[in-house]
Order: C-alpha cells, then structure tokens, then sequence
C-alpha cells in the first residue's frame, strides 16, 4: 500500500492554504511536503484562521484576500475545487525546465486600460510584467496593463490555485479584488514610507 493510499484512508486535508491532498494520519494536519517544509520553518500558521501559509507572509491568501474565517475558507477551497471548468490556467511544458530551480512562483493582478483586470501566475515576475507591457500576450496586449496586487507562492500547483480562486473572485464579485487591492497598495504604502 503506497503513502498516498495510506492517507486517503484517513480522510484528513492537509491545512496548508492552497493544498488538496490527504494528510498521512490522523494525529496529522498537514501533507508530507507541508509537514516538512513546517519543520524547516518555510511555512507558519496564519494567526486568523489556523490553516498554513508561507511564513514570509502576515496571513493566508483566504484571510488576506476577503478576510474569510476559517469555515468560509473551507468552503472557498471546496468550491474552487468542483467550479474551475470554465477557467483556463495559463502552462506550458517548457516551464517545468526552470521550475526546479525557482525559489518563489507569483500569482499577479493587472488593471487593464478597459477596466478589467487580468489574473495570472508565474515564476519570473519582472519577465512576464515585460512579455505583458511588450504586447507578447494575446490577452492584455494593446490594454497597458498595470500591476496592481502579487504574492509568492512556494509552489507553481499553490500559485495556479490561488489564479483560480481570484478569476473567479473576480467574476463573481470585482469589489473583493478592488479591497484586496487597496489594501495591498495601501501596505505597500505603509512598508516604504521613509
């Protein structure tokens, strides 16, 4: 019987923000890979809702993004799981290259010049800011997209889930991207005040 077989048996998910899988027992919260990556300190409890996110950061990306509790995140991750068919996630084989290697990968928002705004993930955030000013992305080209809201993200898999979850945040309800937003500008702000 694999690991995997073992801890779908317990019917646990893993409290890390953005992952889905089963936890290895049931005295256990997290995923191997969270469990391991918490003993190395990478990733803390969020001090709102008590599921895991990156240490680097205050809070989850949940209680961040639309100050849900704990119960409304659980109900956000299982909603995204079963509503992401008609939302594409930007891939391509060539990334897996330089995955390996990539330290952070990036969940971003730009404001288009219509109006709208544009969700997307990456490992290389200067780079694919430039592809987006340069016209080289069918989707924003001509729109002088702006970047209005990023965070990091340990793993691509977290950063193509959090894309998700915001396009249809997006979709459903603008006004919580535009607090989110203002408030992240609003700390940005904050943190480079002299």
């Amino acid at each position: 019987m694999t690991t995997q077989k073992r801890s779908r048996a317990s019917g646990r998910e893993c409290s890390h923000q953005d992952c889905n899988l089963q936890t290895s027992g049931q005295d256990h919260f997290l995923c191997r890979q969270h469990f391991l990556e918490a003993q190395r300190g990478t990733i803390t409890k969020c001090s709102r809702c008590s599921s895991f996110k990156p240490s680097r950061l205050p809070l989850c990306n949940s209680c961040f993004v639309g100050g849900f509790s704990r119960g409304a995140a659980s109900e956000q991750k299982s909603a995204a799981k079963t509503d992401t068919t008609s939302y594409e996630v930007e891939s391509s084989p060539a990334w897996s290259r330089g995955d390996a290697n990539a330290a952070y990968f990036y969940t971003y928002i730009l404001r288009l010049s219509n109006g709208e705004f544009y969700v997307g993930h990456t490992r290389e955030l200067p780079e694919r800011l430039s592809e987006h000013r340069d016209g080289r992305v069918p989707s924003t080209r001509g729109l002088v997209p702006e970047l209005v809201w990023f965070t990091e993200q340990s793993t691509r898999e977290e950063a193509a889930s959090l894309e998700l979850k915001l396009k249809q945040t997006r979709d459903r309800d603008e006004r919580s991207i535009r607090r989110m937003i203002i408030r992240f500008q609003s700390l940005v702000r904050e943190l480079t005040k002299d």
